[in-house]
């Protein structure tokens, strides 16, 4: 189960990795994510760095060094990082931060910026000025399971006063982002996203471990300080999740998305899947990644309103 110990968790509020939780809080292009004894710090969707929990007190740092180009830089950054990492180690990342941050500019200035916008729909619906306002919060990103790797996990949670103050039976949503038209078809599109779904509901295990985990992580967010202001979850509610996709920058001149949402209706595994979950596809409120109840709308809605003929089956 993914999740970090309850020293790693004091060591992070109030010990020697105070400085990292600290940065992470006051930098708006930085979020936090839990891993299984371990966390990831992305910036602009990439890991910038990880801290590793090898033995109580004992942490390893190290980042993604395929965005580092800088061979003096990379030479710094590996001479203070390692199983035996310490506060000089902190301290060496902080200063070094603004110079790794513009190597990993230079990266995703002529590579994929999927993640880009992965992470900002993060930090508008967590950590931004409207985070308190939208319906949703995201527990989890980039979840690999047996049935291929799940964008983003979130939990619906409705903002109006009577919602916001009751904890329990709250909705489960998986979220799957594409960045523009060409991330529709292929293995990795819509057609591969909704077989890997189903297979992976088919078994309710599942869905019950993903409750349980995700309650976990985003419970240790709340005691971390990084969701403000919020309760902790109680429990899910046992009613089917949500199955949101955000595309971003859809061409609506392009065929692609009807096609491929012609397509998915077509499959013969499509009613299984709506047995199993809601598909839905989340609209911008007005150009923002706020994720809000009014803007995320059953797939058959969404239709109505962007094409001009329905989908046939």
């Amino acid at each position: 189960m993914r999740g970090i110990s309850l020293n790693f968790i004091n060591d992070l509020k109030t010990g020697t990795l105070s400085k990292v939780l600290e940065r992470v809080k006051a930098d708006g292009t930085l979020m936090l994510e839990i891993r299984q004894d371990y966390t990831n710090i992305y910036y602009r969707g990439g890991n910038i760095l990880r801290i590793s929990e090898k033995s109580l007190g004992n942490y390893e740092f190290s980042i993604d060094y395929g965005y580092i180009v800088d061979n003096s830089l990379r030479n710094i950054l590996q001479a203070d990082f390692g199983k035996n990492s310490n506060a000089s180690s902190i301290d060496t990342w902080l200063n070094k931060l603004p110079n790794i941050k513009d190597q990993m500019d230079l990266y995703f200035g002529t590579n994929s910026r999927e993640r880009d916008y992965q992470q900002l729909v993060v930090l508008e619906n967590n950590y931004g000025s409207s985070a308190n306002d939208t319906d949703y919060y995201i527990c989890d990103i980039e979840y690999a399971n047996s049935n291929g790797r799940f964008d983003i996990i979130a939990v619906r949670w409705p903002s109006t006063g009577p919602d916001r103050r009751r904890n329990k039976d709250l909705g489960l949503a998986f979220i799957e982002m594409k960045y523009m038209d060409k991330a529709l078809t292929g293995q990795s599109g819509l057609l591969g996203h909704i077989t890997g779904m189903n297979a992976f509901l088919s078994n309710p295990q599942n869905v019950n471990n993903i409750r349980d985990e995700m309650k976990h992580i985003f419970n240790q967010k709340v005691d971390l300080g990084l969701l403000q202001d919020n309760k902790r979850i109680g429990s899910f509610s046992l009613d089917k999740p949500e199955y949101i996709l955000i595309l971003a920058n859809h061409d609506p001149a392009k065929s692609a998305l009807y096609r491929e949402l012609q397509s998915v209706i077509n499959l013969s595994n499509y009613p299984s899947f709506c047995n199993r979950a809601n598909l839905k596809i989340a609209m911008a409120s007005f150009m923002g990644y706020g994720l809000y109840d009014e803007y995320v709308i059953d797939v058959t809605s969404f239709i109505k309103q962007n094409f001009s003929k329905p989908l046939s089956q």
